[in-house]
């Protein structure tokens, strides 16, 4: 599975112009329903936003310039199915025989300071994206992981992933360097299938 995704993306063209803007930055206002969620931030203890995926706290925010849907292979929408905040994204599979997406910077990012990744992902039992890979693109090289080693099962909870920087490396992607600090890919799934994700940051 994971070199037939390899290739595919590696002969995908360019994404060119972004299918989907960046969103406007959280302005901090509640709201009625804003929920905290399971690990809210604690004033003076360091966390990286990256400026999708999240409403709360944060230390820094480092967002990247555009979300690239590639090829479009799905969807974008939100969902009040939510960890945190007011509301998760839900991205709906397009029916092509993979799926794929990422958040781009326009120039290389040092993000070699923090030491984990966190993200919650949910996908119904019957009717969800059953296997999902997370990616990090750094010094032109990529690290991925298949998100079912760090919890994630399409069974209709959610699940919080905790994903060391490390393990992006250790296949060679260049934590100095970073350029995609988050691909969401996968070769299996049909159309209309469904990926709720939440509450996206780096400690």
């Amino acid at each position: 599975m994971h070199a037939l995704i390899a290739l595919l993306l590696a002969c995908r063209p360019d994404p060119g112009a972004p299918v989907y803007p960046h969103p406007p930055p959280w302005n901090g206002d509640t709201g009625d329903g804003f929920l905290e969620g399971p690990d809210p931030w604690v004033d003076g203890v360091p966390r990286l936003s990256l400026g999708y995926f999240y409403e709360g706290g944060y230390s820094e925010v480092l967002a990247p310039e555009n979300l690239y849907i590639y090829d479009n292979t799905f969807a974008i929408g939100t969902s009040d199915l939510r960890v945190e905040g007011l509301r998760s994204e839900v991205w709906t599979h397009a029916g092509k025989a993979w799926w794929g997406g990422g958040l781009h910077y326009d120039a290389a990012q040092d993000l070699s300071a923090w030491t984990t990744l966190h993200l919650h992902l949910m996908a119904p039992a019957s009717g969800g994206l059953p296997a999902v890979d997370l990616a990090l693109q750094g010094g032109g090289n990529e690290g991925r992981l298949d998100a079912a080693d760090y919890g994630f099962v399409a069974d209709g909870a959610w699940h919080a992933l905790s994903v060391p920087m490390a393990d992006f490396a250790a296949p060679g992607a260049d934590l100095t360097q970073v350029d995609v600090p988050l691909i969401l890919v996968g070769e299996v799934g049909t159309a209309g299938d469904l990926l709720y994700i939440d509450n996206l940051y780096l400690d």
